[in-house]
Parts: C-alpha cells; sequence; structure tokens
C-alpha cells in the first residue's frame, strides 16, 4: 500500500524530522466562534491530528521573521466572523506552538472546551491569580474572562495567510 504524501509528512512531524523549511498544515478548521475539532489518523500505532498540506517556507525566512523552526508552527485555517476584520474565514495562521504562556497580549489559537478557536487574549492586569480575557475582535461578538490556568493554549499566532 502507498502512503500518501499527507500521511508521509505526519509521521516525519510525528518523529520531529521535518524537511528544512517544511512546516505542517494540520486538518483542522479553528473556528472564531465555538470550533472544530481535527479529525485524527494513526500512525504507528499512535493517534495524531491529520495533515491538510505541507508548506515549505525560506529557513532563513522561518529563523528571523518568524523566529521558529519546523516542530515549533503549525497552520490552520479559520472560519467564522468573530475576528474581523483581522481574520476573515479562509484565512490560514501560523500558531508557534512553543508560546504556550497567555502573555504576552496577542492573538492565541486555544481549546475552548467545544474545538479549536483562534481569539485575543490579554492578561487582566492585577489580578490575582492571574486572570485571562478573551476577546473577539468583531464587536458583535462579546468577551469574557477566566483564570489563566485554566485557558488550553495551543499556541501564538504568529503570522497570517488572506485572500485578497
Amino acid at each position: 500500500m502507498v502512503e500518501s504524501e499527507n500521511a508521509a509528512t505526519a509521521k516525519r512531524a510525528d518523529r520531529r524530522n521535518l524537511r528544512p523549511g517544511e512546516i505542517v498544515e494540520r486538518d483542522v478548521i479553528a473556528g472564531l466562534g465555538a470550533g472544530n475539532e481535527a479529525p485524527t489518523i494513526m500512525i504507528d500505532g499512535k493517534t495524531v491530528d491529520n495533515v491538510r498540506a505541507t508548506w515549505t517556507l525560506p529557513v532563513e525566512y522561518l529563523r528571523t521573521e518568524l523566529r521558529a523552526s519546523e516542530l515549533d508552527v503549525d497552520i490552520i485555517a479559520v472560519n467564522g466572523d468573530s475576528m474581523q476584520p483581522t481574520l476573515v474565514p479562509g484565512d490560514r495562521v501560523m500558531i508557534n506552538k512553543r508560546q504556550i504562556a497567555p502573555s504576552p497580549d496577542g492573538l492565541y489559537a486555544i481549546h475552548d472546551g467545544i474545538g479549536v478557536v483562534v481569539k485575543r487574549i490579554e492578561v487582566v492586569q492585577g489580578s490575582s491569580p492571574v486572570r485571562v480575557r478573551v476577546k473577539s475582535d468583531n464587536p458583535a461578538h462579546s468577551s469574557y474572562e477566566q483564570p489563566a490556568d485554566e485557558v488550553r493554549v495551543i499556541g501564538r499566532v504568529i503570522c497570517k495567510v488572506t485572500r485578497m
């Protein structure tokens, strides 16, 4: 049986053996409201996120501009209107999975208990224990606060790719 290129990439990613500049686009669509779970595949007896595609960036750009390595970055698609105008349906965001502390303030991919979402996170100054405000850029959507240790951060958004 011939292995698909995406399954082969998922296997290389799982084994931490990506090619220089190669980044994995996960087969998950982050809701900008309620998120979606990633379909999973089994590789060598382990469950991993399915791979939608692979992207290759110039290594110098990845290292100096994005300040990341191939294994630090995943790409996910976004859907919904809660982060408009910053993000629109169909955009792709690059997530630095090493940046999981919800500080400094910025855009993060988080698991909201339902699925993956991309939201703006701000630390509530002076709160003890530390709380964060989870916000949408679209004023038609509400924000909420919760203890920082209850926010499951997947990674910080470091780049977006959008259609014109």
